[in-house]
């Protein structure tokens, strides 16, 4: 029989032997041990819930019953795969029955294989082995299908969400608002004088430019929040059961931050200033998502027109874009609304 290779110094992997009956497994442990590999022992149930809990790479299992329905099969089967990433080889008495052991495996999803204990080292080594090569195959399948899932809500040039997955949650948290009636705020967020700043330099310090715009995003919002780059010089972020006011903090913080962080690229220098468009949404004050965009694109518009690294926001009362400056007068005149409202209906 083909023996698994033997586990390299410097990445030794750790083999549970969990030997219920007290079977003489010197022999076993010698084996592996030889072959690299750190081994340790549990001699009862308790002694192998610790151990499976702890990192361990496989885990050979000598039950000590077959009932499928006992306490020692049951918590065994939650400690290792599929539930916990941990291949295991069942070895049972040499006078098991290969269907009831058949029986108890099949289908359980679980990364795992039997062989009686009459079988030689080699073999029991050897199906090991190929427990491991598989268990390293999907593991890097999953790795590999986790990237994929990544490229497909992350854009590149700055790590942050992509427009495609902003706004599948765009209309998620819209549609949340609605049902609780929590508010949501989107900021929509332009780089100023981007273009001068790729002809002025180049096109690699203008990607520097965007990935210190992804950055300070992150560095400013919460883990609820969702930043994306949306566009070219283009950026969003959804601010989930977020007031105005509290908008309004955080995008100044936004600007403070990139006016301190100047961009640096073999030895060109600068800093970017940025213009902010607000539009919050509380139940009422849009139709769907897609208005809500735009109420937030008309405040950005704004901003631009009035000097640029500006920040504005879109007042649903007077359906008027408005500078941050109004913004306190806007809140009051909201809560004043509602309170008339309120006292109309009553």
């Amino acid at each position: 029989m083909v023996q698994s290779p033997k586990p390299a110094a410097e990445d030794i992997q750790t083999l549970a032997i969990l030997n219920h009956r007290a079977e003489p497994l010197k022999r076993v442990e010698d084996w592996f041990q030889n072959r690299g590999w750190k081994i340790k022992v549990a001699n009862h149930l308790e002694e192998s819930r610790t151990l499976l809990q702890t990192p361990v790479t496989a885990a050979l299992v000598y039950p000590l019953t077959l009932m499928s329905d006992g306490l020692e099969w049951q918590t065994l089967k939650r400690l290792l795969s599929p539930h916990q990433d941990i291949p295991w080889l069942v070895v049972p008495w040499g006078n098991a029955a290969p269907s009831a052991v058949t029986a108890m495996l099949r289908g359980s999803n679980s990364l795992t294989d039997w062989l009686t204990n009459i079988a030689p080292l080699s073999e029991i080594d050897a199906r090991l082995g190929n427990l491991m090569r598989l268990h390293d195959m999907l593991t890097a399948t999953r790795k590999h299908t986790q990237q994929l899932e990544g490229q497909l809500v992350t854009d590149h040039k700055t790590g942050l969400f992509n427009d495609r997955h902003f706004r599948a949650r765009l209309r998620e948290e819209f549609e949340r608002s609605q049902r609780h009636g929590s508010p949501v705020t989107l900021v929509l967020l332009d780089v100023d004088d981007f273009k001068q700043l790729n002809d002025s330099f180049s096109y690699e310090f203008g990607d520097v430019g965007l990935r210190t715009v992804g950055e300070t995003l992150r560095q400013c919002v919460r883990s609820i929040d969702i930043p994306a780059r949306i566009g070219g010089d283009e950026f969003a972020i959804i601010l989930p059961s977020t007031t105005l006011p509290e908008t309004v903090a955080v995008t100044n913080r936004i600007q403070h931050v990139l006016s301190i962080s100047p961009i640096d690229d073999n030895g060109e220098r600068t800093l970017l200033q940025a213009s902010i468009g607000i539009a919050t949404f509380d139940g009422r004050s849009a139709r769907d998502p897609r208005n809500l965009f735009l109420q937030a694109n008309e405040a950005l518009k704004m901003a631009k027109g009035s000097g640029k690294n500006r920040l504005c926001f879109f007042d649903p009362n007077t359906r008027r874009s408005a500078g941050a400056d109004s913004v306190e007068q806007a809140q009051a005149a909201r809560v004043m609304g509602q309170e008339q409202a309120d006292d109309n209906e009553q």
